[in-house]
C-alpha cells in the first residue's frame, strides 16, 4: 500500500475527528455519522471495483447477490473481490475510496 496515500487517509480521519469536535456533534451523534461514513465508503469502493470488473465479472457477481432480491453470502462475496483483485489493488482502492468520501465530507461540513 502506497505509504503516502495511508498518511493521507489517516490526516483526513483527524481532520474529521476536528470538525466534529468544532462542530459540537454529541458522541451519541458521532456513531451514526461514522456509520454513514462507512457505508459511503463501501458504496464508493464497489463502484471504483465495478469499474474495473468484465462484464463476465459483473455477471458472476450478480449471481452471488442474487441481484438484490436476497440477502448474500458475505463470504462469498468477499471471496468474489479476493479472487478477482490482488491485495495491493484492493487496499489502495479502499484508501482512495475513503480519501474521496471524507474529502467530501470535510469540503461539505465546512459549509
Amino acid at each position: 500500500m502506497d505509504p503516502n496515500l495511508a498518511g493521507r487517509v489517516m490526516a483526513l480521519y483527524q481532520r474529521i475527528d476536528d470538525t466534529l469536535n468544532a462542530m459540537r456533534v454529541p458522541k451519541s451523534e458521532r456513531r451514526q455519522v461514522e456509520q454513514n461514513l462507512m457505508e459511503a465508503v463501501a458504496a464508493e469502493l464497489l463502484v471504483r471495483l465495478g469499474g474495473k470488473m468484465s462484464e463476465d465479472q459483473k455477471g458472476k457477481l450478480a449471481s452471488l447477490t442474487g441481484g438484490g432480491a436476497v440477502e448474500p453470502n458475505l463470504a462469498d462475496v468477499a471471496t468474489f473481490f479476493r479472487d478477482s483483485f490482488s491485495q495491493e489493488e484492493l487496499l489502495n482502492d479502499l484508501a482512495e475510496a475513503t480519501e474521496s468520501v471524507l474529502n467530501d465530507f470535510i469540503k461539505e461540513m465546512g459549509k
